[in-house]
């Protein structure tokens, strides 16, 4: 599923699953992050509204994601790249409405944007919008079989993002901070 990128971009056929393969993943990504940085059981599951929800399964909170894509699809003006893929894609979502964006997280699934900076997407996002939070999941590179995407959280004054470097295999990871 994730070695074919078409099959993110795209991809909806997952038997008994009702998630795109992207929302999926990127649902993953964020469980790992947020195991290792709060040491908690932190896992995902389906809803019947949203794009999954993230659950803490000790205390039973959980969250309901909203997914949006922000892949190499070409612009008004061309391929988007850094900041602007991200933003673009942010304020798609924004346009829905306080209601739509009430209670829950947007999740930007973000490849090939080129070098981009979370703070100045979380300083220019600040006060514009009603999600309860809003992260990223972004593809930084593929080597020797080795994916590493970063998972950022935006915030006004510094976004926290970590790197998930995924095995070959696809059996384990790591972790580590990059701001």
């Amino acid at each position: 599923m994730v070695q074919n990128p078409d099959f993110l971009r795209i991809g909806r056929d997952i038997p008994n699953f009702t998630l795109r393969p992207r929302e999926v993943w990127a649902n993953l990504l964020l469980c790992i992050v947020l195991r290792d940085v709060y040491g908690r059981d932190i896992t995902f599951a389906e809803d019947e509204v949203g794009d999954g929800i993230i659950l803490e399964n000790n205390t039973e909170r959980w969250v309901m994601t909203e997914h949006v894509s922000a892949l190499d699809v070409p612009g008004p003006k061309g391929l988007l790249k850094g900041e602007e893929r991200v933003l673009n894609a942010i304020d798609h979502k924004i346009t829905k409405g306080e209601e739509y964006a009430q209670g829950k997280t947007l999740v930007v699934f973000l490849e090939g944007a080129g070098t981009w900076y979370p703070n100045r997407v979380g300083r220019s996002i600040a006060g514009r919008h009603n999600f309860n939070e809003v992260c990223c999941v972004a593809l930084l590179d593929i080597i020797d079989g080795i994916y590493s995407y970063s998972v950022s959280f935006f915030n006004q004054v510094h976004s926290p993002t970590w790197k998930v470097e995924i095995t070959r295999d696809f059996t384990d990871w790591k972790i580590s901070r990059l701001q």
